[in-house]
């Protein structure tokens, strides 16, 4: 399995069980700790069903500082789709961390897991998020799910839906970018 993806000054290493607690402790620090290594126990950590892992958690470097995290998740192998996400330290916002990892991720899950579909979410509040998800290209808006999330103030949320697909990938992005970290 690879260590990590490189591209375009950010690099993404993958999390494990091995690496865990030097992640964890490489999270502490900042200003919105506390809310990051939530973040990271949440929805970063490996997960794995029938014996296959279905979640990739990679926390993500800009120019050798800590910038976020960002994963993959697999909702079906049979179906061959999956989902992404990323999460950015307050003080590397504004940065592109977010939709520049995406290229990464997009390798990651169509080239090395096979993949054919890819899907991200945000909450309809959350303009950040919907602002880098509408520069990443690729990424086409496919609707709204209605009360699918609950926002900080613990109410249901409107959901905006996207996704990408192997040959929009195939088509927008040049998998020779992407250099695997063995």
């Amino acid at each position: 399995m690879i260590k990590g993806l490189y591209s375009d000054s950010l690099t993404l290493f993958l999390i494990d069980e091995k690496n865990i607690d030097e992640v964890r402790s490489m999270f502490r620090g900042f200003d919105d700790s506390e809310e990051m290594i939530l973040e990271l126990n949440q929805n970063y950590l490996p997960e794995h069903e029938n014996g296959k892992r279905v979640k990739y958690g990679f926390y993500t470097l800009l120019n050798d500082e800590l910038a976020g995290m960002s994963l993959v998740g697999i909702d079906s192998f049979k179906e061959q789709k999956g989902y992404t996400g990323a999460d950015t330290f307050l003080h590397m916002r504004g940065k592109g961390v977010a939709p520049r990892s995406k290229p990464h991720l997009f390798y990651f899950a169509f080239e090395l897991l096979g993949l054919n579909r890819l899907a991200t979410g945000c909450l309809i509040s959350n303009q950040a998020s919907k602002r880098s998800i509408e520069k990443t290209p690729g990424f086409i808006f496919e609707g709204i799910s209605r009360e699918s999330g609950i926002n900080e103030q613990g109410e249901f949320e409107d959901e905006c839906l996207y996704a990408i697909l192997r040959k929009d990938w195939q088509r927008l992005y040049d998998r020779r970018d992407i250099k695997v970290i063995s």
